[in-house]
């Protein structure tokens, strides 16, 4: 990548002291969730991305919230944050979570913290969002993590045998977790990363971990689950109203 791709996401961009900025990805295609737009479903009386904007907004220290989503729902988006003490911009997103995330990382080019929360985690709480900051603040990188309660196993496709698969092995899954958003960045060390880091990844802790720089984990929450299909957003359903019981 050179400066010419992305000039406003130059790693020596100088950081504003002490300024969080919230990106909220919104671009996404709800490619499993039958015909219905995740991110606009109702949940608790309010679209899905409400409850993940207003929790950002909400986070301390956060002065800006950017969400990253198609141009025909800016409005609606900058609607949902109306009234709140925080700052709104929004953003068209790339083809790749990842261009998505350095389209708004290029509108608050500057920040001190980033935090990167994916907007179909509409369950997340301030409490999730506070630790990754504190942690980053300690050590760059933060992001929250859930132990794995299944059994993970490792597989092989059987040639002819219509999808059957055989065991190659048990994983020990006592060191792994489960990683969610938000994740927390120094400011300086994510524009670093995304101009550095142009392989396909899954989250910008992994373009971290390219750079050879270290990434903590804190706990994460079982209930700050992603919605990807139905049966996940029925769920959701269910825990936000034993939440406000």
């Amino acid at each position: 990548m050179n400066e010419q791709d992305q000039p406003a996401i130059h790693p020596m961009s100088a950081p504003a002291e002490g300024a969080v900025v919230a990106i909220v990805l919104a671009a996404g295609s709800s490619s499993r969730m039958g015909g219905i737009d995740k991110i606009w479903a109702e949940l608790g009386g309010a679209p899905l991305i409400a409850h993940a904007l207003r929790t950002m907004a909400e986070t301390p220290g956060v002065e800006l919230v950017v969400a990253v989503a198609p141009e025909d729902r800016h409005a609606a988006i900058a609607a949902l944050l109306d009234g709140w003490d925080v700052n709104v911009r929004c953003v068209v997103g790339g083809n790749r979570r990842q261009d998505s995330v350095a389209a708004g990382i290029a509108a608050a080019p500057n920040a001190a913290w980033y935090l990167v929360h994916d907007g179909a985690r509409a369950l997340v709480t301030t409490g999730i969002a506070a630790r990754v900051l504190s942690a980053a603040r300690v050590h760059g990188a933060a992001i929250p993590g859930v132990p794995i309660a299944d059994t993970v196993k490792r597989v092989q496709p059987i040639e002819g045998a219509g999808g059957v698969e055989a065991v190659r092995g048990t994983i020990d899954r006592a060191p792994l977790r489960a990683i969610q958003t938000p994740q927390a960045f120094r400011g300086d060390l994510l524009r670093r990363a995304h101009w550095e880091v142009t392989t396909d990844v899954t989250d910008d802790a992994a373009m971290v971990e390219h750079l050879g720089e270290p990434v903590v984990v804190v706990p994460g929450e079982t209930t700050n689950i992603k919605v990807t299909t139905p049966a996940d957003l029925a769920i959701a359903r269910v825990l936000l109203a034993q939440r406000e019981e």
